[in-house]
Formats: C-alpha cells, structure tokens, sequence
C-alpha cells in the first residue's frame, strides 16, 4: 500500500515521497522498525521501472467501483464545483 501511494505521489507531481525519506535520513529514525521508507521509495521506484508509471484519471476509482455513469456525473459535480 505504501508502496503505491509512493507512486501515486509521483503520478500526481508530488514531491512527498523524496521529502520523507530525506526527513527520515535527516532524524536517522525509520518508519518501521523491519523497514524504512527509503526501502518503500525504492521499491517503488523499482516497480515503475518494470511497469511504467501508474497512470490514473479523476474518476477512475468511483468509474471501477460504481461504473462510467457514476463516474460521469461526478466529474460534471466537479466542474461545476470549479
């Protein structure tokens, strides 16, 4: 999970994932005892070599798990929101 939000991050031109793991090198504290998040953005970055980076859309969660109609008028919500 965190894995793929590391990724997300970078789909969406976060810079978060490099801040935390420099956060976590600056304090010298990890994450996880098992883990740290330098290994997290690694694998990450291991992933998106191998598969590219995620791709994603507003609307793709609601469109996979309520459909295209759902989707649809949730991105016309949206506009009309801006």
């Amino acid at each position: 999970m965190l894995v793929r939000a590391g990724r997300l991050c970078w789909a969406l031109g976060l810079p978060l994932p490099e801040q935390y793991t420099d956060l976590e090198a600056r304090i010298g504290h990890r994450f996880k005892e098992q883990y740290s998040l330098a290994d997290v953005v690694a694998e990450a970055a291991r992933i998106e070599a191998a598969e590219g980076p995620l791709s994603w859309s507003r609307g793709d969660a609601i469109r996979d798990q309520l459909g295209g109609a759902e989707a649809a008028a949730y991105l016309e919500r949206l506009a009309l929101a801006a």
